[in-house]
């Protein structure tokens, strides 16, 4: 099992980005409920499209889709998360 940490969410987007115990960040979409910010998960190894994260202390399960794996830096905002900021500054 791999292990992941939630670094960082976008509740409204329902995306996630991933740290992994090798260090490297990986961008998923949530397909339900969302952990907690910092939330320590376990699943297997990364790969591009559907996977099942286990939270071991709560016993909860999270049904992501990985839409970008093993970045070597925190990738950017999702791109809808983007537009809004952008949108917000304009107003």
């Amino acid at each position: 099992m791999h292990k992941y940490r939630v670094v960082e969410r976008w509740v409204e987007h329902g995306r996630l980005t991933l740290r992994c115990s090798r260090g490297h960040y990986h961008m998923v979409r949530a397909l339900s409920a969302l952990p907690d910010l910092d939330a320590r998960l376990e699943g297997y190894r990364p790969h591009l499209g559907f996977g099942i994260l286990m939270c071991p202390k709560s016993g909860a399960s999270f049904r992501v889709i990985f839409e970008s794996i093993g970045n070597p830096a925190k990738p950017s905002a999702p791109k809808a998360a983007q537009d809004e900021t952008t949108a917000s500054a304009w107003h």
